[in-house]
C-alpha cells in the first residue's frame, strides 16, 4: 500500500509541476521565515540564563524621590545597599557590586615599548562576582583572584590582545598611566547573551582605597550595579517587604532631613534584558523589548497560517480536476479511508520536501540575519535541540493542518455524481474556502502594513530635528593618559586642528548627543523655587560647544572669554528651568543657583534638545564651563578628502597626546545606534 501511495503521489506531483512548486515554495518560505524569527526570539529570551543560579539572582533597582516626585529610576544603586542586605537578611546568601569604568590600559612590553588600548568595558568588581555569576576562569583561583587592591582578571580575548602568546599571569597593566594592576586570573569571554559585558575585572578593594572607603558606605553615590543571590527557599516578595520596612526604619531620619526617599527594588536577573529600560543600564544600546518578542511570536503564527492556508486553497482549487480521479477510483472499489490516506501522503511528501528546503534556506540566510541584528545567531544553531524539535513540530503540524481538510474534501465526492460530470460543493464548503482566502489576504496585508508603519516610525525618529546639529561631526575619544602639560597641549591641538580648511569647528566636552550622562548633582535656587535640592544632569563644555552643535539660546548669553567669572557660571536647558519653577526665562538670568556645594550664576538658557533618542524624555541639564574637559573632542568636518583629513588628525594626535590610541566615530551613526534594537 505504501509503495502504491508513493508512486501515485509522485505521479500527481510531477503531473502538476507548477502547483507542486508553488505549494512547496510557499510552505518552505513560511517555515524558513518562522525559523529565522524564532532563532532571534530564542536568543533574546536566553539572556543571562547561562548563569547556574540565574533564577535566584536579583539586581537592585534604585528609584529616587524628591519632594514626593520620582526624579529617576536607575539600574545602578548605592554601595551601602549590598552589605545592608547581606548583614540583615538571612535570605541573601551573597552580593556583588560592579562599578563600570573606562580608560586607557597600557602594557609595557618586554622590549620597553608601551602597548595601549582604550577599554570601554571594564568593571571594578567585588570578589564574590565568580561565586554569584557563572564566569569561569581558565587560569587563576576564582576565590582569591580579586582579593586585595591592584588585582585584575582579564578575558581570554583581552589577554591575547595585550600579551599575545606570552603567559598573562603575573603581568602588570597600568590604567590611565597611574594605577597598576597585576593579572591574577584569566576568564572565558563573557557570552554575547549577557546583559553586562566586560573584558577586564579590577579588584573592588582598589576603589575602596581610592575613595577612602566611601565605595563601601555611601548611601548617595549611585554608580554601583548591585546584585544579590537569594537562598533557594527565599520568597523575593516577602524579602522586598521586609527590606522596605528596614529602610523606612533606618533611613527615615536622613530622608526627612532632605524631604527625599529611596526605593531599592529586587529586579529578577532574567527580566533585565527584555523588561528593563532604566538609567545607567549596562548595555543600553542592546536593551531588548519584551513586547516586541511577543509580537514576533504572533507574527510567526500568522506566517505559518498564511503558508498552510495557501496550501489548502491551492489543493481545494483543484477539486474539480481531482474529482474525476476520485470517482474512477471509488468505482473500481477504493474506499474513502484509502483515498484519504493517498491525499494525506501527498501532503506528507510536499511538507517533507518543503521542510528540507526550509532547512536549507534557514542555514543560508542565518548569517544575513546575524549581520542585520548584530547578534551571533548563526553559532551552533544545528547543534541546538530546540531547533530540530521545532523543525519536526512544524513538519507534523503543517502536514496535519494543511493535508487533513483537502483529504476530507476530495475523498468525499460521490462517484455516480462525479462520473455524470456533476461536482457539487456544499454552501458550507464554499463559505469556508472564501473565509480562508479572505484570512490569507487580510493577514498578509496586516503584516505588510504593520511592517511599513513601524519602519516609517523609526525612520521618522531618525530624521526628525533633534534640536542639535550632529551631521558631519567627527568625534575623537579624549586622551586618557595625561601629564601636567595636558591643558596646554589640548589648546595647541585645537588651534592646529582649526587651521585645517576641511574642519570648521572644534569643541571638547564630557558628553556628546547620544551619550548617556552619568554625572549628576543636587541643584536648587538660592532663593525661591523648590525647598530642597533636586537631581540634575551635568555636562562639561568649552566656549565653542554651543555654537559647534547649533544649540539655540532662548535667554541670556553663551559662555565667553570676555567674562573671566564664567568659571562660576552655568547654562541650563528649559527642562531645568521648569524644574526649578522659574516664572519665565528672563527672570532666571543672573539668578544664584546652588549646584552641589557651590553657588553659581545662571547666565543663559538653552532650548531643549534631545540628548538621547526620541524615545526618551528631555532631562534637565546644567552646562558647566570646563575648557579642558577630556572625554570627547568633536570636530565639524567636510566629507571631501576625509581620508586625508584623518591622516593629518592622526599625526597631530600622536604629536600632542602620545600613548593614547587615536579613536574616532561619526556622531550621527553613534546617535542612531539607539535604534538598533528597533530595526533588529
Amino acid at each position: 500500500m505504501f509503495r502504491n501511495y508513493l508512486k501515485t503521489a509522485f505521479r500527481n506531483l510531477l503531473k502538476n509541476k507548477s502547483f507542486t512548486i508553488i505549494n512547496m515554495l510557499g510552505v518552505a518560505i513560511g517555515m524558513s521565515a518562522c525559523l529565522l524569527i524564532l532563532r532571534y526570539v530564542v536568543y533574546e529570551l536566553s539572556y543571562d540564563k547561562f548563569h547556574a543560579h540565574a533564577d535566584r539572582i536579583y539586581r537592585i533597582q534604585y528609584n529616587n524621590y524628591q519632594n514626593g516626585i520620582q526624579t529617576f529610576a536607575c539600574a545602578a544603586a548605592v554601595p551601602a545597599v549590598g552589605p545592608a542586605l547581606k548583614n540583615n537578611f538571612p535570605e541573601v546568601q551573597e552580593f556583588v557590586r560592579l562599578f563600570p569604568i573606562s580608560g586607557i590600559m597600557t602594557y609595557l612590553q618586554p622590549d620597553g615599548t608601551p602597548l595601549a588600548f582604550r577599554e570601554e568595558k571594564m568593571q571594578i568588581a567585588s570578589p564574590s562576582v565568580f561565586s554569584v555569576f557563572s564566569f569561569p576562569l581558565s587560569q587563576g583561583d576564582s576565590e582569591t583572584a580579586l582579593e586585595g587592591p591592584g588585582k585584575a582578571v582579564v578575558s581570554e580575548s583581552a589577554a591575547k590582545r595585550y600579551f599575545g602568546k606570552e603567559e598573562p599571569m603575573g603581568k602588570v597593566l597600568q590604567w590611565q598611566d597611574s594605577n597598576e594592576f597585576v593579572i591574577t586570573g584569566v576568564m572565558k569571554d563573557v557570552p554575547a547573551n549577557s546583559h553586562i559585558k566586560f573584558d577586564l575585572l579590577l579588584s573592588y578593594q582598589t576603589l575602596n582605597v581610592l575613595s577612602d572607603n566611601e565605595s563601601e558606605t555611601s548611601w548617595g553615590w549611585y554608580d554601583f550595579n548591585t546584585y544579590v543571590l537569594l537562598d533557594p527557599e527565599a520568597d523575593p516578595q516577602v524579602l522586598q517587604a521586609k527590606w522596605n520596612a528596614w529602610l523606612a526604619a533606618n533611613r527615615a531620619e536622613e530622608w526627612n532631613k532632605y524631604n527625599a526617599r529611596q526605593d531599592f527594588l529586587l529586579q529578577p536577573l532574567t527580566d533585565i534584558h527584555l523588561y528593563s529600560n532604566l538609567l545607567q543600564e549596562s548595555e543600553p544600546e542592546e536593551q531588548g523589548d519584551g513586547n516586541a518578542v511577543v509580537f514576533l511570536l504572533i507574527i510567526v503564527g500568522f506566517i505559518l497560517l498564511i503558508a498552510w492556508v495557501n496550501y489548502v486553497n491551492l489543493s481545494t482549487a483543484r477539486s474539480v480536476e481531482r474529482a474525476n480521479e476520485v470517482g474512477v477510483r471509488k468505482a473500481l472499489g477504493a474506499v474513502r479511508q484509502q483515498l484519504m490516506g493517498q491525499f494525506i501522503f501527498e501532503a506528507i511528501l510536499i511538507n517533507l520536501i518543503a521542510t528540507l528546503l526550509a532547512l536549507l534556506l534557514t542555514v543560508m540566510l542565518l548569517p544575513q540575519l546575524a549581520t542585520l541584528t548584530g547578534q551571533p545567531l548563526s553559532i551552533n544553531l544545528l547543534a541546538q535541540p530546540w531547533f530540530w524539535l521545532t523543525l519536526l513540530g512544524l513538519f507534523l503540524a503543517g502536514t496535519f493542518l494543511s493535508g487533513l481538510y483537502p483529504a476530507f474534501l476530495l475523498s468525499g465526492f460521490d462517484p455516480v455524481t462525479v462520473l455524470k460530470g456533476k461536482v457539487n460543493t456544499s454552501p458550507k464548503g464554499i463559505l469556508l474556502r472564501k473565509g480562508l482566502v479572505i484570512f490569507q489576504f487580510g493577514a498578509s496585508v496586516a503584516l505588510i502594513a504593520g511592517t511599513l508603519v513601524v519602519y516609517q516610525q523609526i525612520k521618522y525618529m531618525m530624521h526628525l530635528d533633534l534640536g542639535v546639529d550632529i551631521d558631519q561631526t567627527l568625534v575623537l575619544r579624549g586622551a586618557g593618559v595625561r601629564d601636567s602639560l595636558y591643558a596646554d597641549n589640548l589648546n595647541t591641538f585645537k588651534t592646529e586642528v582649526s587651521r585645517n580648511t576641511h574642519i570648521r569647528a572644534v569643541t571638547v566636552s564630557s558628553n556628546v548627543p547620544g551619550n548617556e550622562i552619568f554625572w549628576t548633582r543636587g541643584i536648587k535656587r538660592l532663593t525661591g523655587g523648590p525647598e530642597n535640592s533636586t537631581v540634575i544632569y551635568n555636562v562639561a563644555v568649552d566656549y565653542d560647544y554651543i555654537d559647534a552643535f547649533g544649540l539655540t539660546l532662548k535667554a541670556g548669553r553663551n559662555f565667553s572669554r570676555d567674562f573671566p567669572t564664567d568659571e562660576h557660571a552655568i547654562l541650563l536647558n528649559e527642562a531645568a528651568i521648569r524644574m526649578l519653577e522659574f516664572n519665565n526665562l528672563e527672570e532666571a538670568i543672573h539668578e544664584k543657583i546652588v549646584l552641589g556645594g557651590d553657588t553659581v550664576t545662571l547666565v543663559g538658557v538653552l532650548e531643549d534638545y534631545h540628548q538621547m533618542s526620541l524615545k526618551s524624555t528631555t532631562a534637565p541639564i546644567v552646562f558647566l564651563l570646563i575648557p579642558d574637559a577630556d572625554t570627547f573632542y568633536s570636530l565639524k568636518v567636510q566629507t571631501k578628502n576625509l581620508s586625508q583629513t584623518l591622516l593629518e588628525l592622526n599625526a597631530l594626535w600622536n604629536e600632542f597626546f602620545p600613548g593614547n590610541p587615536f579613536e574616532y566615530f561619526f556622531l550621527d551613526e553613534y546617535f542612531n545606534r539607539q535604534y538598533k534594537s528597533d530595526f533588529g
